[in-house]
């Protein structure tokens, strides 16, 4: 976490604080070392400087600055978050990166657990090699989605999580549209019929478009997003220990998935 819905809604914000069209004047970096690639890595952002943002793009769960030349592109990881500053605001505390943009407007990159990523391209292709088509364009059609799963043999809740098969769907939201789709999370992808993959899509996009909808509902008094905590009314699901499927009303069941762990219901997702 973050996944589509929380990093599209921290573009928006970007946006409506004004960094497009502004120019990065300076900026400061951590003084911890950082990898060039991989978990935490930030890498050649010092050519930033100068350059100007025509437009604030999002692929999947990755934020990418389009700038005058080559592109900035930002992973939030598990718990990153980019905080526009006040004039009289100090750097948070956790601050990894501070730019400041033309006029003083000054960006901070928070991040406790350094498993953002922070990253300078040449090219958009660059910046986005490697991931599948985004889960919410309107170019990956039902019949384009069922050909992803094509000849596979996993498990679904596996391959959601596969960003070069489909980009933008985490833990919470693959549960989410495997709920709404009455799926079970392990069950073959060879097993799922194709009218069922199309079912399947629309709910990914519903789950997605309802998170998006309540968090743009519920800003913080500084119109932020905020991270979510796995238990708030984005989900149907409530992700703890002893909770209920809001359909049949019976204990979710738990189980771990490539080290991650999914909640479904053991009755209506077959």
């Amino acid at each position: 976490m973050p996944e589509l819905p929380e990093v599209e809604s921290l573009r928006r914000y970007l946006i409506r604080e004004g960094i497009v069209g502004r120019t990065f004047d300076q900026i400061v970096l951590e003084d911890k070392p950082s990898p060039i690639s991989g978990t935490g890595a930030i890498s050649r952002i010092a050519n930033v400087k100068g350059r100007k943002i025509k437009s604030l793009e999002r692929h999947g769960k990755q934020i990418v600055a389009v700038l005058d030349d080559g592109v900035m592109g930002l992973h939030m990881g598990m718990t990153g978050q980019l905080n526009v500053l006040g004039s009289n605001e100090s750097a948070p505390r956790f601050t990894r990166a501070l730019f400041t943009l033309t006029n003083d407007l000054r960006i901070a990159l928070v991040d406790p657990r350094r498993w953002a990523k922070l990253q300078y391209f040449e090219t958009l292709n660059q910046a986005l090699k490697g991931l599948g088509p985004d889960a919410l364009d309107p170019d990956l059609t039902g019949d384009r989605f069922v050909q992803s799963f094509r000849g596979r043999t996993a498990q679904i809740k596996p391959l959601l999580l596969n960003q070069s098969i489909i980009a933008g769907v985490g833990n919470i939201y693959a549960d989410e549209s495997l709920h709404r789709a009455k799926f079970s999370p392990d069950r073959r992808a060879d097993d799922i019929p194709t009218d069922s993959y199309k079912a399947l899509l629309i709910a990914i996009r519903e789950s997605l478009g309802h998170a998006l909808s309540f968090i743009q509902g519920n800003l913080g008094d500084r119109g932020r997003p905020y991270i979510v905590d796995a238990h708030d009314e984005r989900m149907h699901l409530i992700r703890k220990p002893g909770s209920f499927c809001p359909r049949c009303e019976i204990p979710l069941v738990t189980q771990k998935f490539s080290g991650r762990t999914a909640y479904f219901c053991s009755n209506c997702q077959k």
